[in-house]
């Protein structure tokens, strides 16, 4: 497994405030990656997963990856408002016509795996599941067959607004080689799943993962539990890894930071910290 950074970690250092988040009194970052990218050079992580939000539009994008970094894509978070939540959940023919833009970016920039979602907790409604999932069916396919003509692989996440059986049965009808899952753990527990079991039924699709841990508390308040470093909170991280071995997967597992709660949050120490514990944690091929 390799050790990687997803950069919705930074969320708050580029002006994004979750509920429940004490804004920083700094300026934000402007839209553009170097700080993300200079920060993972400094703390020497294998892969880095740079959020499509807080990146400069596609069609400009240039992004020079250091020899020593993979840099791929997390597409699909609906910030700044009036931004598509992934897919829309299959209602938006200009989501997808975004999401092929940035697709078309990421085989310029080199990472074979890019991170997407289908929809958010906020753009999930009361609908019965089935009817979300079949009109997914379509456009997931699409993109897919996009994707597979620039030679990439999509991640869909967990993403609050599915299930894990509901994402399985997504993927199993699209009926694509190229399409995975993107892991969240945290995710899980905000839709009603248990944490084991949803990474037990995830982990023979999942090519990468966005591992969180988090602070005891109601997992399905709005904006979900309050993260903080690895191997400080509840989350049964250890045996999460065990469950990902058990499935062969070798991918990247990216610090992600999320809700962080009304006090006051050094972000960059706990990723610090984050990449720290996986370093000590993280089954690693041996050469």
């Amino acid at each position: 497994m390799r050790v990687g950074i997803d950069s919705y970690s930074y969320h708050r250092l580029y002006g994004e405030v979750r509920p429940g988040e004490a804004p920083r009194s700094e300026e934000p970052w402007p839209p553009d990656p170097r700080p993300v990218v200079e920060h993972a050079l400094q703390l020497g992580v294998d892969d880095l997963f740079l959020e499509t939000c807080y990146l400069p539009p596609p069609g400009t994008l240039s992004v020079e990856p250091p020899a020593s970094l993979r840099i791929g894509f997390s597409w699909g978070h609906p910030w700044p408002a009036g931004a598509h939540h992934g897919l829309d959940g299959g209602r938006s023919p200009a989501a997808e016509a975004d999401l092929a833009d940035w697709i078309a970016a990421a085989a310029r920039h080199g990472h074979r795996l890019m991170r997407i979602t289908l929809g958010s907790p906020a753009s999930r409604g009361t609908e019965p599941a089935s009817e979300l999932i079949a009109r997914l069916i379509d456009p997931v396919r699409r993109a897919a067959d996009r994707a597979a003509a620039h030679g990439l692989t999509l991640a869909i996440e967990n993403h609050g607004d599915l299930r894990a059986a509901e994402l399985v049965e997504v993927i199993e009808r699209v009926e694509r080689p190229n399409l995975a899952v993107t892991l969240d753990n945290v995710n899980l527990i905000r839709v009603g799943d248990d944490m084991l079991d949803g990474v037990r039924r995830l982990a023979p699709w999942t090519a990468l993962v966005q591992l969180k841990d988090h602070l005891p508390g109601d997992p399905t308040v709005v904006g979900g539990p309050v993260c903080t470093a690895l191997g400080a909170g509840v989350a049964p991280l250890e045996a999460i890894l065990d469950l990902l071995v058990a499935a062969g997967f070798d991918g990247p597992v990216c610090v992600e930071l999320a809700s962080l709660g009304p006090g006051r949050v050094d972000e960059l120490e706990l990723i610090e910290r984050s990449v720290d514990w996986l370093r000590a944690h993280l089954p690693r091929a041996v050469v």
